[in-house]
This record gives structure tokens, sequence and C-alpha cells, in this order.
């Protein structure tokens, strides 16, 4: 069973007709198991919401997302070297991915997409690791080419992922010599060998899983190297996400009102975290929401209040579960429909 390695929904036709519309570029990284098709209902239901809403109507809302590499679900299109990409490797693959998508909308349209970057788990770390990298790239080049103006990150593991309860348990497994190769091998083994209808309805029985998660999760297990690079990045994941490296360049600094124009990334960052997320340890997040964000629901910019740059963080009121996107995705698509229609609004106001 064969799955794609990419998702774009673009604008519908009757916006495209439209000559003086903005194009967005929504960007979204996705968590470990790196397969982009477990969002394709929350894609679905985001573009939906987005062109439907009334204060938007003058966006052209392209919404991306990509697998990393090593997720490929068949042999035409797996890496002839069959090499294990680790975290590194994937942030500049998911880059590359960033700026290429940017480049055909250029192309496509006569006209340059403002981006907003998604970032689910893992992804969020990434996601930051971009900003990061563009930032720098701005100013050793002294030019911008492409304007990032806001991130959503959800449910993201960005410091201490070890330190969690799934993450305390799945780091003292990884760390056993050769378990990423053995725990492959064994998952081939068992599972390889039936065939993929059978396989599809055994993992929708047993997981309960609904029948996108089913498919993706059987071209997964399917997948040339699938299962070794999840594990292998799991490792990776797990000696890197530490402590918060970060400075200014992707927090923000205070400056004053009307003069953070290329700058307006650092406050429309929105974190949302869940209330009991196994992947999270709660000490570590909470400790990251004291000293580097606003615990509060967005708000729009007001230029009289306080800190108004530092980025808003959110901790789920619901159980909304750490994989969202394979039940909640219309539920987290509604929440992201309104922090996008903000994150645009505070930049065209400052």
């Amino acid at each position: 069973m064969e799955t794609r390695t990419a998702l774009h929904y673009r604008p519908s036709a009757g916006r495209r007709s439209k000559p003086d519309a903005q194009e967005y570029l929504i960007f979204h990284i996705p968590g470990n198991p790196g397969l982009i098709p477990f969002y394709d209902p929350f894609f679905s239901t985001l573009h939906t919401l987005l062109e439907a809403t009334s204060a938007l109507q003058a966006c052209n809302f392209h919404i991306c997302g990509h697998s990393f590499a090593g997720f490929e679900t068949s042999v035409q299109d797996a890496p002839g070297s069959a090499e294990l990409a680790g975290l590194e490797k994937q942030i500049a693959y998911i880059e590359e991915l960033l700026y290429a998508r940017v480049d055909d909308i250029r192309h496509a349209t006569g006209s340059t997409p403002k981006v907003i970057l998604m970032g689910h788990s893992v992804g969020a770390y990434i996601l930051l690791e971009i900003i990061r990298r563009h930032r720098k790239q701005i100013e050793s080049k002294r030019y911008q080419d492409f304007d990032l103006i806001g991130g959503v990150l959800l449910f993201p593991t960005i410091t201490h992922i070890a330190r969690s309860p799934s993450g305390i348990v799945a780091s003292a497994l990884l760390r056993i010599p050769g378990s990423a190769l053995i725990a492959s091998a064994i998952v081939k083994c068992l599972l390889y060998p039936i065939p993929s209808n059978i396989l599809y309805h055994l993992v929708r029985l047993i997981m309960r899983f609904p029948e996108h998660a089913a498919r993706t999760a059987t071209a997964l297990i399917q997948s040339p190297i699938g299962i070794k690079e999840a594990l292998y990045l799991a490792k990776d994941e797990m000696d890197m996400i530490t402590d918060d490296k970060w400075g200014e360049e992707v927090w923000g600094a205070a400056t004053e009102p009307g003069t953070n124009k290329g700058d307006t990334i650092n406050s429309n960052l929105v974190f949302f975290w869940g209330s009991h997320d196994a992947w999270v340890a709660r000490k570590t997040r909470d400790e990251l929401i004291r000293a580097r964000g606003l615990r509060t629901s967005l708000k729009r910019v007001d230029s009289t209040l306080e800190e108004e740059w530092k980025p808003t963080m959110i901790i789920d009121d619901g159980r909304i579960p750490h994989g969202f996107c394979l039940k909640h995705s219309e539920t987290v698509a509604e929440k992201v429909r309104d922090w996008i229609e903000d994150i645009i609004y505070n930049h065209d106001e400052i």
C-alpha cells in the first residue's frame, strides 16, 4: 500500500480570479512518524474553514506539507542509499522543501506568498529551527526572501522530551544497542508478508484507527525503511531535544510599537499544549511558559499591552490527545483557523 509524500490544498478557482488577493503559504511540518497523509482530514477541514471566513476573503491560502525523509512508501520514491536521517538532516530536508514550495507559488501566481508555519510534536522543534535559520539568512544577506509572519505549534515537544512519561520509556529502550534495528526487523517479519488489504483491516480493528490513519499506518509498516527511520529519528529526538536552545532570533525582544515590521514572527507564535500529553513533561512545559510566553488566549495586538512581543502559549482545557490528527482533526482545525486569522490581522496592523 502506497501513500502520497506531499499534500497541497490550493485556493479555490473563485479566489484565484481575484486580482488583488494576497497569497499565503501555510506550511505544515509533521510529527514522528513523519507521514503527511495522517494530516489529510486536518488540512481539508482547515482549508474549508479558512475559505469560509469572511474576514479572510482577500487571502489565497495554500496549505502544504511533506513527509519526512525516509518515510517514502514505495521503492521508486525511496532514496537509493536508504540512509537514515536524524533530526539535523530532517530539518535541512524540510527547510529545502519549504523554500521550493515558496518558489513554486511565486512562479505560479507571480507574487511571493507570506508564510505561516505549522508544526506538530517534533515538527514544532523543526519549526523553531527554521525560524532561527531564516532570521540568520536575512541578517547575513541583508534581504528577506519571503515574509515569515507567524507560526502555530501544536503539542510541541521542544525541550527535554526524554523527561516526559513516554519519553522516559522510549529513551531507555532506544538506548539499547541495536534496538531500532531489532524492532524494525521484528515488525517486518511479522507484518510485512501480510497482504495490504488484510493488514489494513487488522490495523483498523486493533488500533481503532479511522480510514485515513489505518491506510497511512499500513503504508508505514510496509514501507522500505519507514519503521527503522521512525525509531532512528526518535532516538535522535531523545538526545537532541533538551534545553531551550533559542535566543532573541526566535523568542523576540521588546521593541517600540511600529519598529518591528521585520520581526513579527516573534509576537505571532502560538503554542498549543495538551493538558495530559504523555510526550511533554509538565514541569518543563510550565517552566518554558513562565520564561518565554504569555499563558493566555490569543489576543489581537494592542500596543498598550506590556510584553506584547512574547509568543502566546495555551494549554488545552479539554482532553485532545497528542496524536490529534487521528481522530480530532476538525476540533484542532477550528482552533488553528482562529489563530491564523489573528496572525494575519496582527501582522497587517504592525
